[in-house]
């Protein structure tokens, strides 16, 4: 067996847990596109009398004032409050549920990784509620689901929000594999506390859209960790 061989095989068989970020990677940004770029608007534009083009940058203004910097962006229900909707968080959910998509090798990748015996959490900068709403058909596959708004207040997926992941379920960063498409919150940022992980380029098939020296932690769908 070749030295190259003998390291993957060695790694294989230390990691424990499979972590997924979940907008991007488990589904596509169709359903949360949805909620706050068209569904809040359109409730605004209604209560406010006015066309959706106007209730859209009166919106999208506010936003911009909190930033993406503060957690009250992530926090659909601070912004019903604030925009006076009357719509609640579910009835908005519920408009939007059809644009919920799983891309279609997801199911299959953690029904073999489960059958395989490893444990598999969420690791996700996204609220919780939107989480369990959007992977609701996949939801049995997971042991765990961390939210780093929801359950850390953090604004971005951090190395100790990692840190605090590997604490909670008690196992070594080098025993967890994460899966992400951004380069900075689900590549750099595990890899710096000793996580396994692989950056999730779907634009990837169509030719790379991010030139990077480890091309080899570079997957363009989840059906790649496999032979990985």
């Amino acid at each position: 067996m070749s030295q190259k061989k003998l390291i993957q095989t060695r790694v294989r068989n230390a990691i424990k847990v499979f972590s997924f970020d979940v907008d991007g990677t488990l589904v596509s940004h169709g359903f949360v596109d949805c909620v706050w770029l068209q569904g809040i608007p359109e409730a605004y534009a209604e209560k406010e009398g006015l066309s959706f083009e106007h209730a859209f940058e009166c919106v999208k203004k506010e936003y911009d004032k909190i930033g993406e910097n503060r957690i009250e962006w992530y926090k659909i229900d601070y912004w019903l409050r604030k925009f006076g909707l009357s719509i609640t968080r579910e009835e908005l959910f519920r408009k939007y549920e059809g644009e919920i998509k799983i891309y279609e090798e997801v199911e299959s990748v953690l029904r073999v990784l489960k059958e395989e015996g490893y444990l598999l959490v969420v690791s996700s900068n996204a609220a919780t509620e939107f989480i369990d709403f959007q992977i609701h058909p996949i939801k049995k596959f997971f042991s765990r689901i961390f939210s780093a708004t929801s359950d850390c207040g953090e604004v971005k997926k951090s190395n100790a929000f990692y840190a605090r992941v590997c604490g909670i379920l008690d196992v070594k960063p080098q025993e967890v594999i994460h899966i992400g498409d951004h380069w900075v919150f689900d590549f750099i940022n595990p890899r710096k506390i000793g996580m396994n992980a692989y950056y999730l380029d779907r634009k990837s098939k169509r030719g790379r859209s991010v030139s990077v020296k480890n091309d080899e932690f570079v997957i363009s769908d989840l059906s790649e960790i496999l032979d990985k």
